[in-house]
């Protein structure tokens, strides 16, 4: 597969060496960004690579999801020693025995957890996440020898959300991307300081062609499925991925207090598979997504063995089929098969092609 300009910027803003001891490096979109940027660090996503892993088999099960083994195992093949702590957010059982493992593993750098809760419009969720962030805050302030002033935190949000500004604003002009460059545009976007990421322009005109595919997962960490979405003329026009559109959904609140600022944004934004709001909100929004972007079809990228997205597959299969609208499952581990993901979806295209 022949790389972009952009796919090799991406490739090389993800493995750069990092700044020793400028940087954390966090797992998920749940952990607040701007509080480690306040106290003076840039928060980077760890991703997973495409190495099959190796080390992590000595600490994890063979059935768990491949982002945990994968980024457990490069850590302890030192390709993330320059990071100066990890930064968890309790979503699963898996990523929470992660945590555990990580501090195990590297007891001198800094580790936490950050544990938001699982029912968003609880009456009491609002007052447990202040709490909670507080706490946060605290623990960096006592492990780095920092003070995150209410002054630097609001300065933080501030750069979080013109981030978030940028990224939304290149998803309204996402058909003049193609999926790969898309693709390669977000994960670049996680793995660079937000005050000097800046979005290219395309290097190519996919044009307004059908079919229009949502896709809908955890994350969609290497570019298989979007190139050969590419390569059979479908358009990705919208998707619910924590590296993706979830990442920048709602922005934060500017002014008054920067901490119930961060708690309202983080109970308000969509939600994935591990936080709940009502029974039907993940349906809602799926169909929501169909109806708005006018997607011919959904395409799940299912991680195997991540069991919160696995139990949100069939409320969300049920509700397209009552819809009538056309859906396919793709279940993978940490690189999607090449020949047999082309011909299944090359198949699902040629259906909603008629």
């Amino acid at each position: 597969m022949n790389l972009s300009p952009l796919a090799i910027a991406s490739e090389q803003v993800a493995s750069r060496p990092l700044m020793d001891g400028m940087t954390i490096g966090y797992l998920c979109t749940y952990v607040p960004e701007e509080l480690i940027h306040a106290a003076g660090f840039t928060p980077i996503r760890i991703m997973p690579s495409t190495t099959a892993p190796t080390r992590a088999d000595a600490h994890l099960q063979s059935y768990t999801c491949c982002l945990a083994r994968s980024c457990l195992d490069q850590a302890l093949a030192g390709k993330l020693g320059a990071l100066a702590g990890v930064v968890f957010a309790h979503t699963c059982d898996t990523m929470q025995g992660l945590a555990d493992i990580w501090r195990a593993a590297f007891p001198d750098i800094f580790v936490d957890t950050v544990v938001s809760p699982v029912a968003l419009n609880s009456p009491h969720a609002k007052a447990y996440l202040l709490a909670e962030l507080r706490r946060f805050a605290v623990a960096l302030e006592r492990h780095f020898g920092v003070r995150i002033t209410e002054e630097a935190l609001r300065a933080s949000i501030r750069v979080y959300n013109a981030h978030r500004r940028a990224l939304a604003d290149f998803y309204a002009r996402r058909d003049a991307y193609t999926a790969v460059e898309w693709y390669e545009v977000m994960r670049a976007a996680l793995a660079a300081p937000p005050e000097t990421f800046a979005i290219p322009a395309p290097q190519s005109a996919p044009g307004n062609r059908p079919p229009a595919i949502v896709l809908v997962g955890a994350t969609i960490d290497e570019p298989t499925l979007p190139q050969i979405l590419d390569d059979l003329g479908a358009r990705v026009v919208a998707d619910d991925f924590c590296n993706g559109a979830r990442y920048f959904d709602t922005l934060v609140t500017e002014t008054g207090d920067p901490f119930d600022a961060l708690a309202t944004r983080a109970l308000t934004r969509v939600a994935c598979p591990c936080k709940h709001r009502t029974l039907n909100a993940r349906a809602e929004r799926l169909l929501q997504l169909v109806r708005d972007y006018r997607a011919d079809g959904v395409i799940f990228y299912l991680k195997k063995f991540c069991d919160p997205h696995a139990w949100d597959y069939p409320p969300l299969a049920a509700a397209l089929d009552r819809a009538k609208i056309p859906h396919l499952l793709l279940e993978t581990e940490q690189v999607a098969p090449l020949g047999q993901t082309r011909v299944r979806v090359e198949a699902f295209l040629e259906m909603l092609n008629g």
